[in-house]
């Protein structure tokens, strides 16, 4: 099991793995705008820098 420790509160969450013991998270970006956006990537799972 992995705790992550949030900064807002100073709490922890549980992080979710797979049947094998990998780690599943979603990796997100925050924008100029302040908006938080899931990174991109391609079908081979490589991040996309641009659009």
């Amino acid at each position: 099991m992995m705790l992550i420790k949030k900064r807002s509160d100073g709490k922890f969450k549980c992080v979710e793995g797979t049947d094998t013991g990998e780690a599943y998270v979603v990796l997100c970006g925050q924008t100029a705008s302040g908006d938080i956006v899931p990174v991109l990537v391609d079908a081979d799972g490589k991040l996309v820098l641009s659009s």
